[in-house]
């Protein structure tokens, strides 16, 4: 927990100070028009809008592993219960075995 806050709190200075580093103005272009931001203001934006794009990206595998992980939980359930059974049905069957031995050896 301790480390966390640590490395968020090491990010944050090294932000901070970027910041102050990087703080002139330039002319930022796009589709409407022209307006002057900072360098650091227009490098957060890129990377906010980078982050938005690989997270809507990874969107379709995710569910794509999700479903496949259900799937092998499933099948997983299914071949533990028939494994269930047959450990139960050979332990039935040998005591079956034991009880009809036992009653041979009286006759």
């Amino acid at each position: 927990m301790y480390f966390y806050l640590v490395v968020i709190f090491i990010v944050a200075f090294v932000v901070a100070l970027f910041v102050q580093i990087n703080n002139y103005p330039i002319a930022l272009n796009y589709f409407f028009g022209t307006k002057q931001v900072s360098l650091a203001l227009a490098l957060f934006l890129a990377f906010i809008i980078g982050f938005l794009i690989a997270v809507i990206a990874r969107i379709p595998q995710d569910l794509v592993n999700r479903r496949r992980f259900r799937n092998l939980e499933r099948e997983l359930f299914e071949k533990e219960n028939r494994l269930r059974s047959l450990y139960s049905s050979q332990s039935v069957s040998q005591s079956q075995e034991k009880a009809e031995g036992g009653e041979s050896d009286k006759s």
